[in-house]
């Protein structure tokens, strides 16, 4: 019996189909970059919780012995994605509690405000944002090799993500 061309394009489209949804549960679980769309999401609402899997605690106030500024752009899809306000800061309680790494605005200024100088990572913020983005970095105009999530803030630092 010969297969017609009838009865391979429903094994083709179920081909498919299945690789379309490993490809969707490889992303899931490896993090892979979101929907231009999905940016727009706000801080996520769990804040201890993404402080807490940055390796990082909430703070009562916000401390200032180490106090920069770097600057974040990101770009998904050619288009600019806005960062959201009150990254790492939860506002549920009688007063807001802070992680040392956080935004209060929209501008792209991350706060780093920790009582002792210590590395801060691109990463930890990303994870505080609840995203975890597959893309190109460049710090002060210069492309960054390797994984944009090991950039060590620094003051004043521009630093722009160019993202699928």
């Amino acid at each position: 019996m010969t297969k017609t061309k009838s009865h391979r394009i429903p094994r083709t489209k179920s081909a498919l189909s299945g690789l379309a949804l490993a490809a969707v549960a490889v992303t899931a679980l490896t993090g892979a970059a979101p929907a231009p769309g999905d940016w727009a999401a706000p801080a996520p609402g769990d804040v201890e919780a993404r402080v807490r899997a940055a390796g990082l605690e909430m703070l009562d106030s916000e401390k200032l012995t180490m106090h920069i500024h770097p600057h974040l752009t990101v770009y998904a899809g050619g288009r600019q994605v806005t960062v959201p306000a009150d990254i790492g800061i939860d506002r549920s309680g009688k007063k807001p509690r802070f992680s040392p790494l956080h935004t209060h605005d929209t501008s792209g200024t991350l706060h780093v405000e920790s009582a002792q100088w210590q590395d801060f990572t691109l990463g930890q913020f990303l994870t505080e944002w609840g995203v975890r983005p597959l893309c190109l970095a460049e710090v002060d105009g210069n492309a960054v090799a390797g994984d944009p999530a090991s950039i060590v803030l620094r003051d004043r630092q521009e630093i722009t993500l160019r993202c699928r």
